[in-house]
């Protein structure tokens, strides 16, 4: 029997996200990070050697072996896991293939809360300016609704792409596996992740795309990543792919808050970059500016100079503005809601 790298087993153990590495199909725990520990009160040594449904609650969704079969990247699962008193939560678990060679032998899941705070507890990683990460949701006539301001290193203006369909995103080599992906994630209800072409700064590259299924069918959030694997971001090939999951699902989180923000109406959100839609996410939480750099590995000033480009994108001038913007609009929204029913 294989068993994992030295380096996969390190780059899971050191992770900052509660993390696990399984075997597929048996699902034996071979690794596990310290937050993984503290999630289910377990000390690591003890971790290693259970089985992952030793922890979890419900059946399978059963997309496990369409990993070991590389037909998916990764998939998204609704579980509920063990808390160390006994009580279970709800959590989220993103599982992917760790393995780059078929039938893969060796998966990773990341947990996170299931509530609408997902965004705010997946941290930021250090290097993540050296990839490309855009996020957008498309409606049920596949047109882009919404899209970061990233997609401009996709060769694509934003103004241009929303309403548009979203398979100009892709190469048309694309298209078959994304709309399976998509049927695949609508018929089960939870997220999937595939490989897709595209073009990045008018090259050919190979993207991650993680897609989550919204209401009405086949609406969808997605976010797409691109590593810019050229250049040296220091860390091993495992630690740099665990880092783009972990900015992936970051990402994929915050067109959670990118649909709540733009149900705002506020003018300039469509105009906001993944990490301007990132900081502001975490401003109108009650996060303020220390608390924010600290989670997202940027320095005080570099969060200043962030709200300052998106303060000028929304057409305000302070943080107690921009928050009372939203505000006011959310109560108009329910005002307007109450009277038309």
């Amino acid at each position: 029997m294989r068993e994992p790298s030295k380096e996969l087993v390190r780059a899971v153990r050191q992770s900052t996200l509660p993390t696990l590495l399984f075997r597929v199909p048996g699902e034996e725990i071979l690794a596990a990070s310290d937050e993984a520990s503290r999630l289910f009160g377990v000390p690591v040594e003890d971790l290693v050697g259970r089985n992952v449904e030793d922890f979890a609650d419900g059946q399978p969704t059963g997309a496990l072996p369409l990993v070991a079969t590389g037909t998916l990247s990764g998939f998204q699962a609704r579980r509920r896991w063990r808390r160390p008193d006994g009580e279970w939560q709800p959590l989220q678990a993103w599982i992917r293939g760790a393995d780059t060679r078929v039938p893969v032998e060796f998966a990773i899941s990341i947990l996170w809360p299931a509530d609408r705070s997902a965004w705010s507890y997946l941290p930021g990683h250090p290097g993540d300016a050296e990839g490309v990460v855009v996020v957008g949701t498309v409606n049920g006539r596949m047109e882009i609704e919404r899209v970061s301001d990233d997609v401009r290193s996709f060769g694509s203006e934003p103004d241009d792409v929303i309403g548009s369909s979203v398979f100009r995103l892709f190469d048309v080599t694309s298209a078959a596996d994304v709309l399976a992906a998509l049927a695949r994630a609508t018929a089960r209800d939870q997220g999937v992740c595939i490989a897709v072409n595209v073009h990045v700064n008018g090259k050919p590259a190979l993207a991650d795309l993680l897609l989550r299924p919204t209401h009405p069918s086949p609406s969808f959030s997605f976010s797409m990543m691109y590593a810019n694997r050229s250049s040296d971001t220091g860390g091993t090939a495992d630690e740099r792919s665990l880092q783009q999951l972990g900015r992936g699902l970051q990402a994929l989180a915050l067109a959670d808050a990118f649909t709540l923000l733009q149900q705002a109406n506020v003018p300039g959100v469509d105009k906001l970059t993944t990490r301007e839609l990132d900081i502001t996410a975490r401003l109108l939480s009650g996060d303020r500016v220390p608390a924010i750099a600290s989670s997202i590995y940027l320095s005080q000033s570099t969060v200043r100079n962030h709200l300052s480009r998106v303060f000028h994108k929304l057409g305000v001038s302070s943080q107690q503005e921009m928050i009372e913007r939203f505000r006011e609009t959310a109560e108009r929204l329910r005002v307007d809601d109450t009277s038309s029913s």
